[in-house]
């Protein structure tokens, strides 16, 4: 059984737990007997349709679970967010590569090639994210994403600066872009705290309304209370090739967080 299959079954029963339901209580729920759905909760083999249907039933989908089983993960390595932040930020490229194929979803070979990347560094990439909980490596060389295609920054921490930073760089980069410019506007700290909430959940509000659009990836866009074309932001100056070392520098650091 892969690492994902496992901890997503895990993720899995712990959502039974969650909606207080016992193996009997969903056996009638999904019509299914209570041998084989314990067998399903435990089985090395469950297709993704079956678990899909119980998870529907758990009232959660697979983003969630996949969160979650990430969390297990982390928590059964000992580790947290604020670790796997040190880690980008100390290798600003691991964090270019997991956005490339997991963000933006572009096959590993095609990042390989435009990167002139070795398999040796490939795989040091592949198992450095394996370590944070973000992946599972498959015998046949594919991978399992342990995560949503996102990557959630701990706000305050140095990846957080760095983003923040690199963020200023794209966005001012633009001589012409639509801007709002005031001065000496009288407003309260709490004021501005407000503004900055009622932009962040509006411009929420219209990407969840616009990403499944077909027309997603031209709408795309980065915003400071500025508005640019939406490239996305490169936290390192390249996508380069490491040696097998890194590892144990990160062995080290999870291990310190043990």
């Amino acid at each position: 059984m892969s690492l994902c299959a496992s901890l997503l079954l895990n993720a899995l029963r712990v959502k039974l737990k969650e909606n207080d339901l016992t193996y009997n209580e969903l056996s009638n729920k999904v019509n299914v007997p209570v041998s084989t759905l314990k067998r399903h909760f435990h089985s090395h083999s469950i297709g993704i349709d079956k678990l899909l249907e119980y998870a529907s039933v758990l009232n959660t989908n697979l983003e969630e679970l996949s969160q979650l089983a990430r969390e297990i993960h982390n928590k059964e390595e000992g580790l947290d967010g604020a670790t796997n932040d040190y880690i980008f930020y100390e290798h600003p490229y691991l964090y270019d590569f997991f956005y490339e194929i997991r963000v933006m979803e572009r096959p590993i070979p095609d990042v390989a090639k435009e990167y002139d990347l070795t398999e040796q560094s490939v795989y040091v990439y592949l198992r450095a994210l394996e370590m944070m909980g973000i992946l599972a490596m498959k015998p046949d060389g594919k991978v399992n994403f342990l995560t949503p295609p996102y990557y959630s920054f701990h706000e305050g921490s140095s990846l957080d600066e760095l983003f923040t930073q690199k963020l200023k760089e794209e966005v001012f980069r633009y001589d012409k872009r639509p801007e709002i410019g005031m001065s000496r506007v009288c407003l309260t700290n709490e004021q501005i705290e407000q503004i900055s909430e009622s932009v962040y959940e509006k411009v929420q509000q219209f990407h969840f309304q616009n990403k499944d659009s077909k027309n997603d990836k031209e709408m795309r866009k980065n915003v400071l209370l500025n508005v640019t074309d939406g490239h996305y932001l490169k936290l390192s100056d390249g996508i380069k090739n490491i040696e097998p070392s890194i590892l144990k520098g990160m062995f080290a650091t999870v291990s310190s967080e043990c």
